[in-house]
C-alpha cells in the first residue's frame, strides 16, 4: 500500500469540508478532518486544506514510525497504524498495547480484533470495522 494509497483512504473516512465544523469530540475541525488549533489561521479554499493535509499527514507518519518498525511491519497494517495515527494522534494510538504486541508478533488477526476493543470502535463503528477487518486478512 503506496502512502498515495494511505492518503486516499484517510479523505475517503475523513470526508472533506470547506467550512469549520465542531466534530464528535467538540473540537472546531475543518477540510479533511484537521483539528484546528487556537491561533492557527483557517484555510479558505481546498488548496489550502490540502496543503494542511500533507502536513497532518506526515506528522501521521511519523507518530506510526515513533509506534513500530515500517521495515519490520506488513505495509497495509503499516498504513492502517497511520491512519489510525492521522484520526487519534500518536499518542492515542500508544493506548492500544495489546494491537501493538500484536502488530509487533506480526499477528495481524489479533490486532485486528484489538482494535474494536476500544472507544474509537464505539465512536467511529465503520471505520474501525473497515480497517479491523483490513487488518485481520493480512
Amino acid at each position: 500500500m503506496s502512502y498515495e494509497d494511505i492518503k486516499e483512504s484517510i479523505k475517503k473516512h475523513e470526508g472533506y469540508r470547506l467550512e469549520p465544523y465542531h466534530c464528535t469530540e467538540g473540537f472546531l475541525t475543518g477540510g479533511y478532518g484537521h483539528k484546528i488549533l487556537d491561533g492557527e489561521e483557517i484555510p479558505t479554499d481546498e488548496e489550502g486544506w490540502s496543503k494542511l493535509f500533507d502536513k497532518d499527514f506526515q506528522i501521521a507518519l511519523n507518530g506510526a514510525k515513533g509506534l513500530v518498525e515500517e521495515e519490520m511491519t506488513h505495509p497495509t497494517a503499516f498504513g492502517i497504524l497511520i491512519e489510525m495515527v492521522y484520526q487519534l494522534g500518536e499518542f492515542g494510538v500508544s493506548k492500544f498495547k495489546n494491537m501493538l504486541i500484536a502488530l509487533d508478533a506480526k499477528d495481524y488477526p489479533t490486532a485486528g480484533d484489538e482494535m474494536l476493543d476500544s472507544k474509537w470502535a464505539k465512536q467511529t463503528p465503520n471505520r474501525a470495522q473497515e480497517l479491523s477487518s483490513r487488518m485481520r486478512n493480512i
